[in-house]
């Protein structure tokens, strides 16, 4: 790794010390000293509690087919380059160098009192990138909530709110209407459609922004709907019925019928990016394509090992944990894994419903072993070990020092083996199974 860029790595790392600072603020002057490039640009804006990032990679590889397509999205596999995507090719690191080089001037001048955190820093670096590859559409996910995120700076053509659950109720509130309260401030006014999953309680408020700002909305079961025709241990085929047309044998990559709802959202926002004229319409066929090559690692990501499937799943609230246990009975019932039969690798972080997401996943769990992924937000492995053995006392569970280790002896079982709790767990555990695969 260069110079350049291990410096580049260094200053972004070092905003994380300001945390999650929710507000517009910061970025608004900062996009003022750097010429507001967002408003050079075409934007898909896409929130939601769970689903979001699927949506984007649908999205993006559907219209790759015949446009230039930047993606935001977080977190990244591969580090801070994989946010920044361009038909799927990440960011060069020159120009990642450069261009944090660029945002870390405006920081430390136009905002030396009031410094941007790193995902701030991100955002405008990613605005800068697309600009200067003269993206046709930009598909921008938002890191939290949707009102005062960061990524909430742009005019979009489309905005997605994919759904509503749990998750980060310390900042986005307790209840549920007042989480899809902040993911409905992504919702723009002068006609920009709005495409939803979102249902019973968390509706209202989604409902009254679309309505106090004019804003047309599509609903996922009323207005649109995907239907899976037929599924296998490795894709599902689905026919969609949409706004305006009807597309049968779409392939889907991605298993999981929770899956077939997220493709229903992003055909819909493909094809309000067609009708108003974001994209050229495009045919069946490239609408196939597009979706056949979706990818979108860490969302029950199967990887084989000795005739025994290894499941990466980054399911880390309520609503996630159980779309992976439907996914597991499903997955199990193509493949003759029996209910019970997965050795678990579990690593979950301290802002999470761990128990409740327990209660959902054990179940289906062997045995269970139990590690912290590298950051400083993870539950303490004995202490999440505890609430394991609360919830089953008769299970194994193993406490290791790494998620390398964990998943180093968890291939060695030659049982079906299925990680969860966070995308942290997911990545670490990912680059090892490559290592022992390999």
């Amino acid at each position: 790794m260069s110079e350049t860029i291990t410096d580049a790595l260094a200053w972004l790392k070092s905003r994380a010390r300001f945390g999650v600072r929710p507000g517009l603020e910061r970025m608004q002057k900062a996009l003022a000293a750097l010429e507001h490039p967002e408003q050079t640009l075409n934007f898909i804006h896409v929130a939601g509690t769970n689903g979001k990032g699927s949506v984007c990679a649908m999205i993006s590889s559907i219209l790759a087919q015949r446009l230039r397509v930047g993606t935001f999205t977080s977190p990244a596999f591969d580090g801070f380059r994989g946010r920044f995507m361009v038909n799927g090719t990440p960011i060069d690191p020159v120009d990642f160098s450069r261009l944090a080089e660029e945002v870390r001037k405006v920081s430390e001048t136009a905002l030396s009192d009031n410094p941007l955190t790193e995902f701030e820093a991100l955002t405008l670096m990613a605005l800068l990138y697309f600009q200067e590859q003269r993206v046709e559409a930009v598909v921008w996910e938002t890191g939290l909530g949707g009102r005062l995120d960061s990524t909430n700076v742009v005019q979009p053509r489309v905005t997605v709110i994919t759904n509503v659950g749990y998750d980060h109720q310390d900042v986005l509130g307790p209840t549920l209407r007042d989480i899809a309260f902040e993911k409905a401030g992504i919702i723009k006014s002068g006609g920009v459609p709005v495409v939803t999953g979102v249902r019973d309680e968390a509706w209202p408020p989604v409902r009254q922004a679309a309505l106090r700002l004019g804003a047309p909305y599509f609903r996922h079961g009323i207005h649109f709907q995907a239907v899976c025709e037929q599924v296998t241990a490795r894709s599902q085929r689905i026919y969609y019925r949409g706004l305006g047309r009807d597309v049968y044998g779409l392939h889907l990559p991605l298993f999981g019928r929770h899956q077939v709802d997220n493709v229903s959202l992003a055909l819909a926002a493909v094809e309000l990016c067609e009708i108003g004229a974001v994209s050229p319409r495009l045919s069946d066929e490239q609408w196939r394509q597009g979706l056949a090559e979706t990818s979108w690692p860490g969302r029950f990501e199967v990887h084989w090992h000795g005739g025994a499937p290894i499941v990466l799943d980054g399911a880390h609230n309520p609503e996630a944990a159980a779309a992976l246990a439907r996914a597991l009975a499903e997955f199990g019932t193509l493949t003759g894994v029996g209910p019970g039969e997965w050795v678990m690798v579990i690593g979950i972080l301290r802002d999470k419903d761990a128990v409740m997401m327990l209660k959902t996943l054990l179940p289906y769990a062997r045995a269970v072993m139990v590690s912290r992924p590298e950051t400083a937000r993870a539950i303490d492995p004995e202490q999440l070990a505890s609430e394991i053995r609360a919830c089953r006392p008769d299970l194994e569970v193993a406490v290791e020092n790494s998620v390398a280790s964990v998943m180093e002896k968890a291939c060695q079982t030659g049982q079906p083996v299925c990680v969860w709790g966070s995308l942290y767990t997911v990545d670490e555990a990912r680059k090892t199974i490559q290592e022992v695969l390999d």
